[in-house]
């Protein structure tokens, strides 16, 4: 029977956030880097300094805000019509908003007001925990087994990702976001760098954060001059990407555990599993979320999300339950993350080369900065958690200082 362990349910659980288990080795390389007192804003470093970032999901966010704390002088340019990227949701398919990208805070609640940086800023944002209720189930063999569920992500009750950020992130560097803008083309030597947009359109700056889906640079739509290191190509091209698809179902009653685990529904290739998206939310309806990513993902991308998706989910369930998914069901909305034309993909693959994500984020000749879910040091990736770490590391190469209050 297969079981749901907090390693498992972290790489089930989230469609943008999944953190991937590593190597007991790496650990040690996990440290958080010395202290030492950054130099005060509006110092002389911070006035050397102009900085583009290219996207504004949760990486090219938070990379705006610290260097605004910084005084340092930046703009976000954005492909998208609005910010938020893999972290989007949406507050009208319930009472309670759905996050259609990443939903799961996997680490400690404390790493919102590291995000946030300022010690005077009180995070509110309110988290709960999987309390002894929480069941998890297993179905094998035609039968349906059910066991508490141990788990110790945190999910965010009335608020998603977006929410927190939109929050406490965007108000300070919503000036500095400028949407509708793709860029196309990254120049770049010893005395700056320059971007063309999709219209022609030139940006200039001292130095560039990438904070763009990994899946962006492998298909190409950005191109460098000169190009990229031939060892950076190389892994970029090799990096395997999951695709990822987020379904969401109300129902008038709940016939489901908590979370719900199909057979082979966690491979090398892709992971599945439907959860209770209404737990700990303060509402009486019954929402259920569906998960899928890679080779999991595929049976559902290739249906009609109108219909055809609905029903194969459906039958599904029902083989499970009875019937009594198709008896009670109400609605249905799909997020397929494979159509969002400036993202196109889930994440980095749990399953994939963890020797690959200090390639993708080792900067070019101080000029080319990364950030992103994928953009680690290979020990974690593909949460929102690893984002917002990417960009600090990002910040403090580009600064040369640490930028973390004490």
């Amino acid at each position: 029977m297969n079981k749901i362990d907090r390693r498992s349910f972290i790489k089930l659980a989230s469609m943008l956030g999944v953190t991937a288990a590593l190597p007991s080795l790496l650990t040690a390389c996990d440290a958080e880097p010395e202290t030492a007192v950054a130099p005060p804003v509006n110092s002389s470093a911070a006035s050397s300094h102009t900085v583009l970032i290219i996207g504004a999901g949760a990486a090219g966010m938070s990379t705006a805000y610290l260097l605004t704390q910084q005084g340092i002088d930046c703009q976000i340019l954005e492909a998208a019509p609005t910010y938020g990227g893999r972290i989007k949701r949406t507050d009208t398919f319930a009472d309670f908003p759905i996050p259609l990208g990443a939903e799961w805070l996997h680490v400690e609640e404390g790493e919102l007001q590291k995000i946030v940086n300022d010690d005077s800023v009180g995070v509110a944002t309110e988290i709960v925990a999987y309390g002894p209720e929480a069941m998890a189930g297993y179905y094998e063999e035609g039968e349906l087994y059910t066991e508490e569920l141990t788990d110790s992500d945190l999910k965010f009750v009335d608020s998603t990702w977006f929410d927190f950020y939109d929050s406490y992130i965007v108000p300070s560097i919503a000036d500095k976001m400028r949407f509708n803008t793709q860029i196309t083309r990254v120049a770049y030597d010893e005395t700056g760098v320059e971007l063309t947009d999709q219209n022609g359109e030139t940006y200039e700056a001292t130095q560039l954060i990438v904070a763009v889906p990994l899946k962006i640079l492998q298909d190409g739509d950005i191109t460098f001059a000169p190009p990229l290191p031939s060892n950076k190509q190389e892994a970029i091209a090799e990096a395997n990407i999951w695709g990822g698809i987020k379904v969401f179902l109300e129902f008038s009653e709940q016939f489901y555990p908590t979370a719900l685990s199909l057979p082979e529904n966690m491979t090398n290739t892709g992971q599945q599993l439907y959860y209770d998206a209404a737990y700990g939310q303060d509402t009486d309806k019954h929402i259920l979320g569906l998960f899928a990513v890679g080779s999991k993902a595929e049976p559902y991308q290739a249906l009609d999300p109108a219909t055809a998706v609905r029903d194969y989910i459906l039958a599904e369930l029902d083989e499970v339950f009875n019937g009594r998914a198709t008896k009670t069901y109400v609605k249905h909305i799909v997020q397929n993350w494979n159509e969002e034309p400036f993202i196109r993909a889930a994440y980095y693959a749990d399953s994939a080369d963890w020797l690959l994500p200090p390639v993708f984020s080792e900067p070019v000749d101080d000029k080319l900065f990364f950030a992103g879910t994928a953009f680690t040091n290979g020990n974690d990736w593909g949460g929102v958690h690893n984002a917002a770490q990417s960009a600090r590391d990002a910040v403090e190469l580009v600064l040369g200082y640490p930028v973390m209050s004490e």
